[in-house]
């Protein structure tokens, strides 16, 4: 394994270890472009890898210093963006709800315009409630992988974000010991 591969499994463990265990619909994270100067090919490498596991790569903001690197899950957002609230919502940010891909290069243009838009969530999975009460200002009941709005679900979404930290600790743990990324998913 490469250097770069190496530190590309390494941010993968740490920020999307819950997506690519499919218990989060997709991770996010950002690095210098400089930090791996071969990002372009590792996403094309990781997007063989994990092709059979329904899960893909895709790299934000390209030109700029500081890229993004999304993972998610196709068949979990092409589901989400099918719901009709959802659907309305991104419509009033003017996302052509008709494909994925163009959803995706949307959400690119974006977060050129500001770093996290704050529709982000959704493309995140997080509930559409939750997104709402954070562009609303509400009080928020619980935080972890995001703020948690409905006091119903507060304990739910505290168990969640456990199970997201155990599984974080676990990749790390196997990737700092020699396993793979490919082999814990």
């Amino acid at each position: 394994m490469s250097k770069e591969q190496r530190l590309f499994e390494e941010y993968l463990a740490y920020h999307c270890a819950p997506a690519l265990k499919k218990y989060k619909l997709a991770n996010m994270f950002h690095i210098p472009r400089t930090a791996i100067p071969c990002v372009d090919s590792l996403i094309r490498e990781y997007n063989e890898k994990f092709a059979d596991k329904h899960l893909t790569f895709r790299i934000l903001q390209a030109d700029k210093p500081r890229i993004t690197i999304y993972l998610y899950s196709f068949e979990i957002l092409e589901n989400v963006l099918l719901d009709p609230e959802i659907r309305t919502f991104l419509e009033q940010y003017d996302y052509p709800i008709h494909s994925l891909s163009a959803c995706l290069d949307h959400l690119d243009k974006r977060m050129e315009e500001t770093d996290f838009p704050h529709e982000i969530g959704i493309f995140l999975g997080y509930p559409l409630s939750d997104v709402l009460g954070f562009i609303n200002n509400e009080p928020c009941c619980c935080m972890g992988a995001w703020k948690v709005y409905s006091p119903k679900k507060a304990e739910y979404f505290k168990s969640l974000f456990k199970l997201f930290d155990h599984v974080r600790d676990q990749f790390i743990y196997a990737i700092e010991n020699g396993v793979r990324i490919e082999q814990l998913v």
